[in-house]
């Protein structure tokens, strides 16, 4: 189940760059029809914003789409135990 929530999010993640790439390629389109009026410096900051947040989408992406090792499962097994004894230490329980 944690897989399929996973890949769905990987999917949602995939449209949304997509979309941003679409909002960028339309402002490019009003600017340019603007470009007489619009500063160059204007133009370059949507270009890179939309850049930004795209390429931070994709990296998300990649980042949930690694499979975890088994070194790093143990661990975060590990770490989760250690957690709870501390919380119950800081609970009094």
């Amino acid at each position: 189940m944690a897989n399929n929530k996973r890949e769905e999010a990987i999917r949602l993640k995939e449209a949304l760059a997509q979309d941003t790439l679409k909002v960028a390629q339309e402002a490019l389109g009003y600017l340019e029809d603007q470009l007489p009026e619009c500063s160059t410096r204007d133009l370059v900051s949507i270009f890179n914003s939309a850049m930004k947040v795209h390429r931070e989408i994709l990296s998300d992406i990649v980042t949930m789409s690694e499979v975890e090792t088994k070194g790093e499962q143990e661990l975060a097994k590990e770490y989760g135990g250690k957690v709870d004894e501390l919380l119950k230490k800081l609970g009094g329980g």
